[in-house]
């Protein structure tokens, strides 16, 4: 099975996970960025996606050199 998105693809990509009848997770949540700008990466599993999706736009204001006001 191949992974999608491809890493090199900028963007905030989620995986929102899966979870079977009995609420046991068949696999967690994730969440990948990629800065489409400068090229930095993060990434978060589980419970912190959530969190993570809300903040990658700071990303722009705090760590990319190309920053600019549209995101």
């Amino acid at each position: 099975m191949t992974r999608w998105p491809p890493a090199d693809l900028p963007g905030l990509h989620v995986d929102l996970g899966e979870r079977a009848r009995g609420g046991r997770w068949l696999h967690y949540p994730a969440a990948d960025f990629r800065c489409g700008r400068c090229g930095w990466t993060d990434h978060a599993t589980g419970d912190a996606v959530a969190q993570f999706t809300a903040t990658v736009p700071a990303h722009h204001l705090a760590h990319c050199p190309n920053q600019t006001k549209d995101i």
